[in-house]
């Protein structure tokens, strides 16, 4: 049986549930988490899980973008963690929301949510930036992905006919531990972390993190189709993506001969 580490405690203040007070005025949650991994014989924390940077990505989680649920909260503690540690063989996180709305005496609600490497899968992953100092705002994503291999940086014009700045784009693959959907969920926070906005169809963002394609796994969900049907098209996609993995093959296609 794998050795553990376990964080209890955490507490911080946060913004999330599904009435509009809950949001507004925020409230107290705290996190336990549960690691999993075979600890080393040496004395080195390289060698480990560092406890602190453990801490920092449920205490950024909480205090970060609110969402409807502590379930969402807790998955997403549990994906960067696991993204993060490639020494864990799983985590279990629990969030605990003491303060909820409900009309009756109670001690606790709380949500548990668990990530192991059975069923793991590789995708790939296209970043995009037009707003902001774009360079530094794919920077600090790439650093939460994790990634096993990233491109350099390639500044491309904007595609969709919408007039606008040019991009800066560049691809990663990583090894996800979820689901495909929580994979599409992750990269969604991480937008919502850079303050992306949705007003304009192919407009300018902070930040634009799609999936392109899954080695491993498949989606039959409408919100993730993948391969991303317009991977082809995209010379902003295929151009980094080829740089990572010029063998790569888009519906039978090398890459290299796209578009």
């Amino acid at each position: 049986m794998a050795d553990r580490i376990e964080l209890t405690g955490l507490t911080a203040t946060g913004y999330h549930g599904v009435f509009d007070h809950e949001k507004r005025d925020g409230q107290e949650f705290s996190v336990d988490i549960t690691c999993w991994l075979p600890f080393p014989d040496t004395d080195r924390v390289e060698d480990t899980v560092h406890y602190g940077e453990l801490a920092e990505i449920a205490y950024r989680t909480l205090t970060g973008p609110a969402y409807d649920l502590i379930e969402t909260v807790a998955g997403l503690i549990a994906d960067e963690a696991m993204l993060a540690f490639p020494l864990l063989h799983a985590i279990e996180v629990t969030v605990h929301k003491p303060h909820a709305p409900i009309p009756h005496d109670f001690a606790d609600v709380a949500v548990v949510r668990r990530r192991n490497r059975k069923g793991a899968f590789r995708a790939i992953l296209s970043l995009g930036s037009n707003i902001g100092d774009s360079e530094a705002i794919l920077a600090e994503a790439v650093e939460r992905l994790h990634p096993i291999r990233v491109s350099s940086v390639h500044r491309t014009a904007p595609w969709g006919g919408v007039e606008q700045p040019d991009f800066f784009n560049l691809a990663l693959e990583l090894t996800w531990c979820g689901t495909p959907l929580s994979l599409l969920r992750y990269c969604q926070h991480l937008e919502k972390c850079a303050h992306r906005e949705r007003k304009v169809h192919w407009g300018p963002r902070t930040l634009d993190v799609d999936v392109v394609q899954m080695y491993g796994a498949t989606s039959d969900s409408p919100e993730l189709v993948v391969p991303h049907p317009h991977a082809h098209e995209r010379d902003f996609v295929l151009r980094p993506w080829e740089e990572i993995e010029p063998a790569a093959q888009l519906n039978g296609t090398p890459i290299t001969e796209l578009p």
